[in-house]
């Protein structure tokens, strides 16, 4: 099961020595200036942990292409430009994996 939004405040405020309602502002703080830089199209990096890139997909023509399943030809629609977000992880975020048997025991379970 995923770690929650109470459980994550939980762990910072036991590890840190923050009381719970510090640990929430803390994370609540930590959010409004992710979401500040990731608006102003800015990288951002936490910690060891991951890196966060905002980039733009270019716009795509309308094209002929096939059904798979028919074989038949069709067009597809163009596509716009759009705005993604784009999630690296770090070398900390790396290293903290379990090993494969033990992931696959994990996520089996």
């Amino acid at each position: 099961m995923p770690l929650t939004q109470t459980q994550l405040t939980a762990a910072v405020a036991d590890r840190s020595g923050l009381t719970k309602a510090d640990a929430k502002r803390v994370l609540t703080a930590l959010d409004e200036v992710v979401l500040t830089e990731l608006g102003n199209a800015q990288k951002v990096r936490i910690g060891g942990l991951v890196q966060l890139t905002v980039r733009v997909k270019p716009a795509q023509k309308k094209r002929r292409g096939r059904n798979p399943a028919t074989g038949e030809e069709i067009d597809i629609a163009a596509k716009p430009a759009s705005v993604d977000l784009r999630a690296r992880p770090l070398a900390k975020a790396k290293g903290a994996l379990p090993s494969v048997q033990k992931a696959r025991r994990r996520l089996a379970a």
